[in-house]
Formats: structure tokens, C-alpha cells, sequence
């Protein structure tokens, strides 16, 4: 772990590698998960490294008065409160966040007061320098302020993402910076002005690289460099003219790919599956259901049941 948890003493709090078989909790998927546990309070964290950026999940328990000190990665990350109440200090100042909330911070050292028997979950994404610098964007702290509700429900998305490892990759580094778009959607900072012609073509033709490229994974900087925009204006632009993400562009696109599978061919719904970048059938039944309403078998035996009306 290269995060550090010290006790009030200076003391550090030592963890253990869980065994994930072993583990009945949420497990973020790709992390790695440490616990500690003592008679005064249970922490749980998880983390997925990145070069570009971590994304962490941290559960407390405390079962009595305590205080306790964080050394954190270095640069900016945000820090979203998803249960509880949570009490900290950095750089003087005292700060309180509360379930629903999150915050934009770059204090190395945090610490954090809990004066009653208590529980929370926080999620934590760090942003590496060489990240922000491709967003060609200024981003600062923020004080505690309400997650937007698409903030809320991506962060939820990944906890829980069912993807194999080379989509979840992607799918990890594509929704960090949508949380920061979202941040900056709802802040006072500028974001780019309305789209221009020229735009709306770089978001037609990054649609069209990503259809003809349905095994590829790109990312925003790289479909930026390719159409000749930039990451905002590609963010927007998608949102704008389709109404989801770019990530749930290729999802939309894979889906009608596996659609015309269950029409055209003979595969099983594993293969399907497989094809669609989702880890277990499971997940990508659970996907299907939720986009047509229909399970992917039940799909293809109504297609099936239709050119059979269609020739008698």
C-alpha cells in the first residue's frame, strides 16, 4: 500500500492482503484489498493503480472515540462520501462531508476525528499531473458541495462494472475524467463555448472511428488527437448530440453489435458475450435485459419467431 493510514501516536496502522474469496463485501474490481482490524475500529481499502490515476474504496467502522491521520498520494483527487459523515482536517482547515457530498483536495496529509461509534465508505479517484495535463484544463480544490446525480450513479457504475480486465481498464481511465467533467459542468470554471461546426464533424467522425473499431478500445485523449479536438468539446459534444458518454457510445454501439449476432449467426450467448467486452454471460444478460428490455435469448428466439410468420 503506498497510501498510510498513522494513528494519533504517529504510530502506523497496520494491514493485511485479504483474500478475495474470502472477502463479503463490495470488491472493486482489478483492486487489491487491505483490512486492519483492532478492538477500536475495522478499515478497509481497496485501490486500482493506474500510471495515470487510482481509484479507491475505503470502509471504516469505528467503534469508539479516535482519531487518525492519512498520507495520500500526491495531486489532486476527489473524495466522495457515498455513506456517513466524516470529519476531517488538511492545511488547517476543518471540513465536513456528508453522504452525497464530494470534494477536490491536493493536501498530502488528512486527518480525520470520529467521536462516536460509527461507519462510512468513501471513494477516492487521484488525478497524476500527466492526466491533467491532457485535459488542457486548470482544475483546483473545491470545498464539500453535493455529487451531481450523474456523478453519483457513475461512481456507483464503478463499484459494480461487470467488464472483463481490457474494457474495465478502459472503462476506469474513460469515467475518471468524466467525473471531473462533471465537476466542472457544475462549477464556476468555463467550459468550452458551444459547438461549432467544425466540432460537431470531430464528434460524428470520433462516433465513426469508435463503429468501425468496435474491439479497440480509445481513449478521449487519443480520439481527441485524432479528430482534432479537444477532450472537453469531445465529452460535450457526445452528451450533446447522443445523449450518453462516449464509454456508453462504444457500450450502445457493442450492444447492437451483439444484437445482429443473436439475428445473423449461430454463436452462443458466452461467445456473444465475450464480443460485447463483458467478463461473465451474467453480466452481459443483465446489460442486454436493461437496454431492450428482452434477455438476449429471448431476443433471438423473437427474431426467430418472426421470420417464421414471414414465411407462411
Amino acid at each position: 500500500m503506498t497510501v498510510q493510514f498513522l494513528l494519533a501516536d504517529g504510530s502506523r496502522v497496520t494491514f493485511g492482503e485479504v483474500n478475495r474469496k474470502n472477502y463479503q463485501g463490495l470488491i472493486v474490481p482489478g483492486s487489491k484489498i487491505h483490512e486492519s482490524s483492532s478492538e477500536s475500529m475495522t478499515i478497509t481499502h481497496q485501490e486500482f493503480a493506474h500510471s495515470l490515476f487510482t481509484i479507491s474504496h475505503r470502509v471504516f467502522e469505528f467503534f469508539d472515540w479516535i482519531k487518525f491521520s492519512v498520507k495520500e498520494h500526491t495531486g489532486l483527487r476527489l473524495e466522495a462520501l457515498l455513506e456517513g459523515e466524516l470529519t476531517i482536517s488538511e492545511n488547517q482547515n476543518t471540513l465536513k462531508l456528508r453522504a452525497g457530498q464530494y470534494h477536490l483536495t491536493d493536501a498530502p496529509l488528512v486527518t480525520a476525528l470520529f467521536k462516536r461509534p460509527t461507519s462510512c465508505h468513501i471513494f477516492i479517484t487521484h488525478y497524476s499531473t500527466e492526466l491533467l495535463e491532457q485535459l488542457g484544463i486548470k482544475v483546483v480544490p473545491s470545498s464539500p458541495t453535493k455529487m451531481p446525480d450523474e456523478m453519483s450513479k457513475l461512481i456507483r457504475e464503478l463499484l459494480l462494472n461487470p467488464y472483463d480486465e481490457s474494457l474495465r481498464n478502459f472503462y476506469y481511465e474513460n469515467s475518471v475524467r468524466e467525473l471531473l467533467f462533471f465537476h466542472l459542468a457544475q462549477s464556476e470554471t468555463a467550459l468550452p463555448a458551444e459547438l461549432e461546426n467544425r466540432d460537431i464533424a470531430a464528434i460524428y467522425q470520433a462516433d465513426a472511428i469508435i463503429a468501425s473499431h468496435l474491439n479497440e478500445h480509445f481513449t478521449i485523449a487519443k480520439l481527441s488527437r485524432m479528430t482534432g479536438t479537444n477532450e472537453l468539446k469531445l465529452k460535450k459534444g457526445f452528451r450533446e448530440i447522443f445523449g450518453m458518454g462516449v464509454f456508453h457510445r462504444l457500450l450502445f454501439r457493442r450492444m447492437a453489435e451483439a444484437k445482429l449476432l443473436l439475428e445473423t449467426t449461430g454463436k452462443s450467448i458466452g461467445e456473444i458475450a465475450e464480443i460485447a467486452g463483458y467478463d461473465t454471460a451474467a453480466g452481459f444478460i443483465h446489460a442486454f435485459r436493461r437496454e431492450f428490455k428482452l434477455t438476449p435469448r429471448e431476443w433471438r428466439n423473437k427474431q426467430k419467431e418472426s421470420e417464421g410468420d414471414n414465411d407462411v
